[in-house]
């Protein structure tokens, strides 16, 4: 009987919308998240983003926003900052706040993006030395990524709009995770 129920709940799913289940699935891996495992997560998109911008004069910058995280309850208003610098000259190009939601879908998409594209350059030949191979046809591969994984950042951001009034972009994140228009919370 507990092969049915099994059966019956994966035929369920099978049935949700993608977009559902990818947003069940988000919710769940916040909720069990611990914060130490948080912020390994930022760690590691460090180091991939890095991997994935070597050769390159533009890479990504991930931080935790100062004073977000010193909650109790800081899975709702944890903040992480996405910066675009340029190496060459330092200079900081574009920076984008995300929730704890946000970045755990830019996670998921940044990690299975750089899994395909390490796969991609470790397929060489073997001539020569490999690690060198890789690195090359890994810059090859990965032009202008710091660009291409910060519109995925801004596709994230952008895509919160208000829930009340749901016509104009969300202005204020509240600790609870919803998103308003200034219009809309001025006048609630």
């Amino acid at each position: 009987m507990g092969q049915q129920i099994s059966s019956q709940t994966q035929t369920v799913i099978n049935k949700l919308p993608e977009k559902l289940v990818k947003h069940m699935t988000l919710v769940r891996d916040s909720g069990v998240l611990t914060y130490e495992e948080f912020l390994g997560r930022v760690a590691e998109l460090n180091d991939l983003t890095a991997k994935l911008a070597s050769g390159q004069e533009k890479h990504l910058l991930f931080e935790v926003q100062p004073g977000s995280d010193a909650s109790a309850l800081w899975k709702v208003v944890v903040r992480v900052v996405c910066t675009k610098i340029n190496k060459t000259s330092g200079i900081v190009e574009v920076s984008r706040i995300m929730n704890l939601y946000q970045f755990m879908q830019l996670y998921k998409d940044i990690t299975s993006h750089a899994a395909g594209v390490f796969t991609q350059s470790s397929t060489g030949d073997g001539g020569g030395d490999a690690a060198e191979e890789n690195m090359e046809a890994l810059s090859s591969l990965s032009s202008c990524q710091a660009s291409f994984l910060m519109g995925k950042v801004k596709q994230l951001t952008d895509e919160e709009e208000c829930c009340i009034c749901m016509d104009g972009r969300a202005d204020l994140i509240l600790p609870c995770a919803h998103s308003f228009c200034q219009k809309c919370i001025d006048k609630w």
